[in-house]
This record gives structure tokens, C-alpha cells and sequence, in this order.
């Protein structure tokens, strides 16, 4: 097995696992499957043939029912009529439920005894056709009584016969469907019972088989990584003679051949150090003589330099008081130049302050003076706007004065018709008058003829009746024409004031308007000396500006003098101060 690399042994382990595992769970779901299919058949196929069947005898009673209650003599109408709705409805569930039936699958002993069933079925749905054409037969003389009594012999003779034989034709379709139940059932339980003793023998002898074959690949990998991790131990507690006995073409074998391979590079560089050890002792040997040997060139050199160096220091002596004396005076003259330069600065950043001042109230006042512009604009327009809404307005009442003088025309248009109507009402209620005279004239003409005239005494009424109408109707008319006529006047008298209103209203928009136009001339003069003062402001604003540009740039310039002079100060004290180290050294020299 150590000629296998470890990722094969491990993969051929969980393959192997893999595969119990798989044919284990295989098992189960085909167990599972054929159970399902069993349970499947029984609830598809078996139940429904059995809910089928009852269904179809269940509607066969109720026919046999109604047919029986048919035969009562003293049924209503209305009972006998849903006594055959029954009768349909029951007929329609025999149909639908064989329907159903033919499309189960069905076993071949549940197919004989369902074909049986149909055959049983067809020769009863005969029978009650005959019964129920003899029940019509009857029901159009009811009174007959030998048509009753045959009627009633289909009923209580073939009909319950045929009934029976349906009832055990039915018997019989449940009875083979129990029989296959039973049998699946049976079936069933024994794949079951295979089903559960497969899963026992797989459930045991996988994790049996598994853990034998885990056992044997750890032992390949444990044993030899043991063996190599014992060999390190040994060589890193410094044996280096110890041997590993381990071999292989795996990861492990390969893991051996290099600690082997490093544990003789290892000795060699072991080897290599001790001779780089040995020629370093000897490189340091030499460098101390060298060292020494130094040591003796310094110290000629030093009692050299020192005889030199006291030549030289009466002359730097010389010359460091010279720059002392110099660089004093410089340092005074610099303080003063300095004083006079902050000095400077000090005004010039005061004249900027004050430029900026006037600069930002120029700069406001400009602002100032353009929003101002901007509103006289602003209002400008609105006036100008309210001149053109005024205008609309004037021109907008004009119209609606000149609608309201028509609407005035017109209502003394209509006033004048309601007149006329007014003119032909009284007419129509004069003839009305005349003609009640004329009927009751009439009447009295018939009553003097008597019976000869009993007729026209009738149709003169009548026409009495009617004049009485056509004047009631007329005076109704009349006081509608007289409310009209009223309400025209009152609605013109109406025109009138609004007429004039309006004309006031006119005259008054129109001043408006005047005045307006007054206004936006106004407004158009201040917006320009507006604008001519924001001109000028922007115009000292910028000029301002250059100004404080220049002061700021006088400002800058006195600043960096002031920096210059403060920064020479600085160099001229650092150089005084070189001068009197220089002295000093001179004089340590000289003391040397």
C-alpha cells in the first residue's frame, strides 16, 4: 500500500464510503419508491373505482325513490317536476362517475367484474326507461287505473329486480378491488420487511467496512510519518549517525529520501563552518598587530600636529578680533534697521486694514445699490405687468358691458313675446268662455229633448269639462307669462344697474391704468440713476482694490525686509559668536 501517494489512498477511501453510502440510501428510496407506488395505486386507482361504484348505486336508489313517489295520485305538480330533476341529476352522476371509472387502471380481475357491472348497468338503465314511460303513460290520465297498475308493476317488479342485480354486480366490482387492496398490501409489507433487512445489513456493514478501511490507510500513513518524525527528534538533538529505516514511492517514502539528503547537507556545511571558524582565529590574530601598529602612527602624527598648530594660533588670534569688532558693529546697525522696518510694517498693515474697511463699504454699497437696481427692475415690471392686466381688464368689462346691453335687448325681446303670449292666453281664454256658454247652451237644448237628446247632453258636458280645463289651464298659464314678465322686468332693471356699473368700473380701471403708466415711468428714472450709482460704486470698488493690492504689496516687501534684517541679525550673532569660540580654542591652544 506505500507505493500508493497518500491522495489516492484517501480518495479510494472515501469512494469507497461514498459508494456504501449511495447504495445504502438507494435502498432506502427504492423501498420508499415501491411503497409510494403502493400507496399510489390504492389511493388512485383502488378507492376511487370503490367511491365510483358506491356512487353509481347511491344514484340508482335515488332514481328507484323518485319513481316510487311519482306513483303517488295526489302529488302536485311542482313536487313531480323535482322528482324528474332528481331523476336527471341522479342520471348525470351514473354518467360521470362511469366516465371516471373507464379512465382508472384497473386490474384484470377488476376489469371483469366491472365490465359485468356496465352490462348490469345498461340493462337497468332500460328497465327504468320503460318505467318511467309507463309513468308518463299514466300521469296523462291519472284516473286510469290499469295504467296505474302497470306502472306499479315496473316498479315493484323488474325495477327492484334489476336494482338487486345492480346491487351485486356492485358487490362484486368492491369486493375484487378489496382483494387487489389486500394483495398490494400484502406485497407491500414484504417489500418492506426486504426493504428493512437490506437497510440493517448495509446500515452494519457499512460503517463496519468503513472504519476497517479507515483503520488500514491511517496505519499506511501513521507508521512511516511515526518513523520519520523519530528521526528528526534524533538528528535535532545532534545525531547526526542515526538511520531511517523507512521506504517508499509515496509522499511519506519521498518525505525520508530528503530528511535523509538533508541530514548529509547538513554535515557537510557542519564541516564547512569548523574550517571558516579556524581561518577567522587567525584573521583576527593578525588584525591586532595591525591595530597596535596604528596606535604608535597616531601618536607621531598628534606630537607633529601639535608643534604646527601652535605656529598658526597667533594668527587666528588676530584676525578673530577683527571679526568681532565687525560683526558688533553690523549686529547694531542690523537692530536699528530692523526697528525701523517693523515700524513699517506696522503702519502698512494699518493703511490695509483701512483700505479694506473702505473697500468692503464701497463693495456694499455697490451691492446695495445693484439690488436696488434689481428691485426697481423687478417692480418696474410688475407695474409694467399691471398695466397690460389693467388694460386686459378694461377691455374685458368693455366686453362684458357690451354682453349686458344685449342681454338687455334681449330680455326686452322676451319681454315683449311674454306680452304676446300673454295677448294670446286671453284670447284662448275667451274662447274658452264662450265655449262653456255654448256647452251649457247645449245642455239645456238636450234636457229640453229629452231621451232624442240624452247623447248630446253627454257629449256636451263633456265639452264643458273640457272648456273648464282649457280655462283653469289658461289662468295658469297666465300667471307663469305674468311671473315671467315680471322677472323680465326686474332682471332688465338689473341690466340697467350693472350697465352702469360697469361704465363706472371702466372710467375707474382706466384711471388705474393712467396711473400705472405714470408709475412705470417713475420707476424706469429711479431704476437708472440706480443703476448709474451701482456704475460708479463698482467703478470706486475697483479702484480701491488696486489700491489695497498695492498696500498689501508695500506690506509683503516691508515684511520681508523685516525677516531679512532679522535674519541677518541672526547671522551676524552666530558669526560673533564663532569668533569668540575661535578665541576661545586660540587660547586653549596657546595654554596647550
Amino acid at each position: 500500500m506505500n507505493n500508493f501517494n497518500v491522495g489516492v489512498r484517501l480518495i479510494a477511501g472515501f469512494i469507497v464510503v461514498s459508494l456504501l453510502t449511495l447504495i445504502t440510501a438507494g435502498s432506502g428510496y427504492l423501498a420508499i419508491e415501491n411503497a409510494a407506488e403502493s400507496l399510489r395505486e390504492v389511493n388512485e386507482e383502488m378507492l376511487p373505482a370503490v367511491a365510483h361504484t358506491g356512487s353509481i348505486e347511491l344514484a340508482m336508489r335515488s332514481i328507484v325513490v323518485a319513481q316510487r313517489t311519482l306513483m303517488m295520485e295526489q302529488l302536485p305538480r311542482a313536487d313531480r317536476d323535482r322528482q324528474r330533476e332528481d331523476i336527471r341529476l341522479a342520471r348525470e352522476v351514473i354518467a360521470r362517475s362511469r366516465g371516471e371509472m373507464d379512465r382508472l387502471h384497473h386490474s384484470p380481475a377488476v376489469q371483469e367484474k366491472w365490465s359485468a357491472f356496465v352490462a348490469t348497468l345498461d340493462s337497468v338503465r332500460i328497465t327504468n326507461d320503460e318505467i318511467m314511460a309507463a309513468i308518463q303513460e299514466w300521469e296523462r290520465d291519472i284516473a286510469d287505473q290499469g295504467r296505474m297498475d302497470r306502472a306499479a308493476e315496473l316498479v315493484t317488479g323488474k325495477g327492484v329486480q334489476a336494482n338487486a342485480r345492480l346491487a351485486e354486480a356492485g358487490a362484486a366490482v368492491q369486493e375484487a378491488v378489496r382483494v387487489d387492496a389486500r394483495a398490494a398490501r400484502a406485497e407491500s409489507a414484504a417489500e418492506a420487511r426486504t426493504a428493512n433487512k437490506t437497510a440493517i445489513a448495509l446500515g452494519v456493514g457499512a460503517p463496519l467496512l468503513s472504519l476497517l478501511l479507515g483503520f488500514l490507510i491511517s496505519r499506511s500513513i501513521t507508521r512511516p510519518l511515526g518513523g520519520a518524525v523519530s528521526f528528526a527528534q534524533l538528528v535535532a538533538g545532534g545525531n547526526l549517525g542515526a538511520e531511517l529505516a523507512v521506504r517508499g514511492r509515496d509522499e511519506i517514502g519521498r518525505l525520508a529520501d530528503a530528511l535523509r539528503v538533508m541530514v548529509d547537507t547538513l554535515k557537510a556545511k557542519i564541516a564547512e563552518a569548523e574550517d571558516k571558524s579556524e581561518q577567522a582565529a587567525r584573521k583576527e590574530q593578525e588584525a591586532l598587530v595591525a591595530m597596535h601598529e596604528a596606535e604608535e602612527a597616531r601618536k607621531q602624527a598628534e606630537s607633529a600636529k601639535r608643534e604646527g598648530m601652535l605656529q598658526a594660533a597667533a594668527q587666528v588670534e588676530g584676525a578673530v578680533e577683527v571679526v568681532s569688532s565687525a560683526s558688533e558693529e553690523l549686529s547694531a546697525q542690523i537692530e536699528q534697521a530692523d526697528r525701523g522696518a517693523e515700524e513699517q510694517a506696522k503702519r502698512v498693515s494699518e493703511t490695509a486694514t483701512a483700505m479694506e474697511e473702505m473697500n468692503a463699504s464701497v463693495l456694499e454699497v455697490a451691492r446695495n445699490a445693484g439690488d436696488t437696481a434689481e428691485v426697481s427692475d423687478a417692480a418696474r415690471a410688475k407695474a409694467a405687468h399691471g398695466a397690460a392686466l389693467v388694460e386686459r381688464v378694461v377691455g374685458t368689462i368693455d366686453a362684458v358691458r357690451r354682453q349686458s346691453l344685449d342681454l338687455k335687448a334681449d330680455m326686452e325681446d322676451l319681454g315683449r313675446q311674454a306680452e304676446s303670449i300673454g295677448a294670446i292666453m286671453n284670447v284662448i281664454s275667451d274662447i274658452a268662455d264662450q265655449t262653456n256658454l255654448l256647452a251649457l247652451n247645449a245642455a239645456i237644448e238636450a234636457a229640453r229633448a229629452g231621451d232624442a237628446g240624452r247623447g248630446f247632453a253627454v257629449v256636451a258636458d263633456e265639452v264643458r269639462k273640457l272648456a273648464e280645463k282649457t280655462m283653469h289651464a289658461t289662468v295658469q298659464v297666465g300667471e307663469a307669462i305674468r311671473g315671467v314678465q315680471q322677472g323680465t322686468r326686474k332682471n332688465m332693471e338689473n341690466v340697467d344697474r350693472s350697465v352702469q356699473g360697469i361704465e363706472e368700473s371702466t372710467q375707474l380701471v382706466r384711471q388705474s391704468g393712467e396711473a400705472l403708466g405714470e408709475i412705470v415711468r417713475l420707476v424706469e428714472t429711479a431704476s437708472d440713476q440706480v443703476r448709474s450709482i451701482a456704475t460708479a460704486s463698482e467703478q470706486q470698488s475697483s479702484a480701491s482694490e488696486e489700491i489695497n493690492h498695492a498696500v498689501e504689496q508695500v506690506s509683503t516687501i516691508s515684511g520681508e525686509t523685516a525677516q531679512a534684517m532679522r535674519e541677518s541679525a541672526r547671522a551676524v550673532s552666530a558669526l560673533a559668536e564663532q569668533a569668540q569660540v575661535l578665541k576661545r580654542l586660540v587660547d586653549e591652544m596657546k595654554a596647550a
